[in-house]
C-alpha cells in the first residue's frame, strides 16, 4: 500500500475509529469511505436520516479521495470547447455550473464544520503543451467568456516553465488538502473502518451486506467505491475501469516557486502545485503508460515516477529537490467520461454512485446532495438524470 503526502501529513491512524462497531441493522448503509460515500452520509444526516453508517475497508480517505492533488476545478478533464461539441452548449453550461456549485458546497462544508484543510480559492492555470492544445484552449477561452464564465488569457509564462505555449487562467478554481477535508467531513458520521464488503444479498425489499468479519442488514445500500466497484458487483465490469494515477511530493523547497494557483497541462494528464509548506506536488504522465496504469494494484510505476522527476527538473525548472514520498491512487473511469448513479437493475435496494473519472472533487458533493434528496424527499435532479445508470441498460 502506498501512502500519499496528505495521508503522511495527516498521520493516518493505525487503529479503527472508536465508532467502528457494526450494528445488526440500519436504515441506510454506505459502502466506501471516500468523498462520495462520506458526503452522501453527510447530506442524508443533514436531511434527517440519522440511522446511516459508512462501511470502509481501510480508513476514511484511504483511496483516491486521500491521494489526489487537491484541485478544485470547474469542468472536466476535457477542454470546455470539447464539452460544447460533445454535449451541446446547454449541457456544457449546465456541467460547468454544476462543478462551480460543487466547489461552493465544499467551501460551505469547510466553514460549517470548521475543517482545517488549507482551502483556498487560488485559481487554476491551464497550460498548453502543444499547438493543438493551444488552439483548443484559445477556443475554450472564447467559449467560456461567451457563456458567462470568466477566464483570462495567459500570453507570457514565468521563465522557469519550459515547453508550454500559453494557456488561460480560471480564477474561480481552488485547492485544499483532500485527505483532511474528507476526514473532517466524516466527523459526527458513524463509520465502520476495517469492514470490507464482499457480497450484497437481496432479502425481500432490503439488502444484507456481508463483509470480512461481519454482516448487517440495511433497508438500502449505496455503493460509493468508485474504481473498485466492479470487484463488488460484476455488472460494472466493462462500465467502470480501474485506472492508476501516479504522484510524488518533494520535501519543502526554500521558497514558493509556483505561486498560489494550481496547474493543469497536457489535457489534464500533467498537474502540479505547491503546498502551503512549499512542497511541490506533481502527478500525471499516465498517457505515456496507458496499458501499465490499468488495474486494481496500489503500486508504484518506477519508470513513470522517474519521468515525473525529470518533468519537475526540465519543465518546471526545479533543480535542487529531494523526494519526500511517491504514491499511486486508483481512479474509476467510465466509457463515456461521466459518473454512474442509480439503482442496480438486479437489486433496486442498492444504488451505485461511482465512476468520477478523476474528478470526484468536482462533482461528488452535488451528486451526494442530490442523491440524498432523491432518496429522502423524492426530488428529481437533472444532474442525476444525466449521470443515470439507465443510459447503459
Amino acid at each position: 500500500m502506498t501512502r500519499s503526502f496528505w495521508q503522511i501529513k495527516g498521520e493516518t491512524r493505525s487503529a479503527p475509529r472508536a465508532d467502528s462497531e457494526i450494528p445488526a441493522k440500519c436504515d441506510i448503509a454506505v459502502i466506501g469511505g471516500g468523498l462520495t460515500g462520506i458526503a452522501t452520509a453527510y447530506y442524508l444526516r443533514m436531511l434527517g436520516c440519522q440511522d446511516v453508517i459508512v462501511l470502509e475497508k481501510d480508513f476514511v480517505g484511504f483511496g483516491a479521495s486521500g491521494k489526489n492533488a487537491g484541485f478544485l476545478l470547474a469542468g472536466l478533464s476535457e477542454p470546455y470547447s470539447r464539452l460544447v461539441v460533445g454535449m451541446g452548449p446547454e449541457w456544457a453550461i449546465r456541467l460547468m455550473k454544476t462543478t462551480l456549485e460543487n466547489h461552493d458546497l465544499i467551501a460551505e462544508a469547510i466553514a460549517a464544520n470548521k475543517i482545517k484543510c488549507d482551502y483556498e480559492r487560488s485559481g487554476s492555470v491551464h497550460l498548453a503543451s502543444s499547438d493543438v492544445e493551444r488552439k483548443e484552449y484559445d477556443d475554450t477561452l472564447e467559449l467560456l467568456n461567451r457563456d458567462g464564465f470568466r477566464a483570462d488569457p495567459i500570453d507570457k509564462l514565468p521563465s522557469r516553465l519550459s515547453g508550454f505555449s500559453g494557456g488561460y487562467y480560471f480564477p474561480q478554481d481552488g485547492k485544499l488538502d483532500p485527505f483532511a477535508f474528507v476526514r473532517g467531513l466524516s466527523n459526527g458520521i458513524q463509520v465502520a473502518e476495517g469492514f470490507e464488503a464482499v457480497e450484497l444479498r437481496k432479502t425481500g425489499v432490503s439488502v444484507e451486506i456481508i463483509g470480512k468479519g461481519g454482516r448487517l442488514k440495511s433497508e438500502m445500500a449505496i455503493i460509493a467505491t468508485n474504481g473498485y466497484l466492479p470487484l463488488l458487483d460484476g455488472f460494472f465490469e466493462g462500465l467502470i475501469f480501474p485506472v492508476r494515477g501516479q504522484m510524488m511530493a518533494t520535501f519543502p523547497l526554500a521558497k514558493n516557486v509556483l505561486g498560489k494557483a494550481v496547474f493543469y497541462a497536457n489535457f489534464g494528464y500533467d498537474y502540479f502545485r505547491q503546498s502551503v509548506g512549499n512542497n511541490i506536488i506533481i502527478g500525471g504522465l499516465r498517457n505515456r503508460y496507458l496499458k501499465e496504469e490499468i488495474g486494481f494494484d496500489d503500486a508504484i510505476n518506477n519508470p513513470l515516477q522517474s519521468d515525473l522527476s525529470t518533468y519537475l527538473n526540465e519543465r518546471l525548472g526545479v533543480n535542487d529537490f529531494r523526494i519526500m514520498t511517491r504514491w499511486s491512487g486508483l481512479m474509476g473511469d467510465t466509457i463515456d467520461g461521466l459518473p454512474i448513479v442509480g439503482a442496480l437493475p438486479h437489486n433496486s435496494s442498492v444504488i451505485a454512485a461511482a465512476g468520477f473519472n478523476g474528478h470526484g472533487f468536482g462533482l461528488a458533493m452535488v451528486v451526494a446532495r442530490d442523491l440524498a434528496k432523491a432518496i429522502l424527499k423524492g426530488e428529481r435532479s437533472d444532474v442525476l438524470d444525466r449521470f443515470s445508470l439507465r443510459r447503459f441498460l
